[in-house]
């Protein structure tokens, strides 16, 4: 197994996922969760000591071999029209045609892939891109059969064919990542915290303890003030009085959680890391009494709670941090 030094800040981070918010209290209560939680961190741990998780942006590198297979994709169909109105041989016309329907699906597949990524379909992603592939070689093979001689083609093909292939490299890279992280907090008690810290830690791995703190704090704002403004437009457009009261009072609501998560920045700043916590904490509790105002006893949901969702993740991400930080 690998050594540890260096990785003990992000095991430290993620014990801490395995027992933070309510968990922790959970944990000092009762025994077995607390045995149960040295087991987490002990997998956890070994994980990290071996380096199996690679620090390393595979969508953002996926995305950009595909935005450039697009490019090269477009470029060929584009040839393969300007010699069709320069050709009059008639099994050369009828290979340039098929060429050029070819390039035309494959850009649109790679396209299509994009989306799927995007999706976190990866299958589909990855058969959208060997599909685009096998259509760039039936443009060849259609000039093998007709002409008995290489397209045009054949250099630009063969770049198309490595930007498809750096993609699915780079997909199949993400997904094994994906795989690792989701393997090492399968036994945790919040798996999707876990999860979701993993992440935010090894994207910022360089930052530090306070850094990663700050950061996580800035992303929570960044939310917090998002669903604001969304509420502020709903507010607009809404004619529902029922639901425009609701919708009011969770303006206020996130508000006070916006201005709550403000204050904990200059005390992260000054290492008041209680008040920090305190402050990001009482942000969620907003979000949940807004939760509850569309609740009410008919149990609506709101429609703010898929945002709501990602803001409540990324506060909990800023607790974890924040908590490590106050036990130093």
């Amino acid at each position: 197994m690998g050594s540890l030094h260096g990785l003990i800040p992000f095991c430290l981070v993620l014990v801490l996922v395995l027992s933070s918010n309510h968990l922790i209290a959970k944990a000092h209560k009762n025994s077995t969760n607390q045995i149960k939680v040295e087991a987490d961190f002990k997998i956890i741990a070994e994980l990290a000591g071996k380096n199996a998780i690679p620090n390393a942006d595979f969508q953002g590198l996926a995305k950009l071999a595909l935005t450039k297979a697009i490019s090269n994709g477009n470029a060929i169909y584009h040839r393969v029209n300007s010699l069709l109105l320069k050709t009059s041989d008639m099994y050369t016309t009828r290979s340039l045609t098929g060429c050029s329907t070819n390039y035309k699906d494959a850009v649109g597949l790679i396209n299509k892939s994009l989306a799927a990524l995007d999706a976190k379909n990866y299958d589909d992603a990855k058969t959208c891109i060997t599909d685009a592939l096998a259509n760039s070689t039936k443009c060849e093979d259609r000039f093998e059969e007709l002409l008995q001689r290489n397209s045009p083609f054949t250099f630009m093909k063969a770049k198309f064919g490595l930007l498809c292939l750096s993609g699915l490299k780079h997909i199949n890279l993400l997904v094994q990542n994906e795989r690792l992280i989701t393997e090492g907090c399968s036994q945790t008690l919040d798996k999707e915290l876990c999860k979701s810290t993993v992440v935010f830690f090894l994207e910022n791995k360089g930052l530090g303890l306070h850094g990663l703190a700050k950061l996580a704090v800035q992303k929570a704002l960044q939310d917090g003030t998002r669903i604001h403004n969304h509420i502020s437009v709903l507010l607009k457009t809404t004619s529902d009085q029922c639901v425009l009261k609701k919708l009011k009072s969770c303006s206020a609501f996130y508000l006070t959680a916006i201005e709550k998560i403000k204050e904990s920045l200059p005390a992260l700043d000054c290492n008041r890391y209680g008040d920090a916590s305190t402050g990001v904490g009482a942000a969620i509790d907003s979000a949940e009494t807004c939760e509850g105002v569309f609740a009410g006893k008919s149990n609506t949901i709101s429609p703010l709670t898929p945002m709501k969702i990602e803001f409540s993740k990324q506060v909990s991400i800023s607790l974890v941090v924040i908590k490590k930080l106050a036990g130093n």
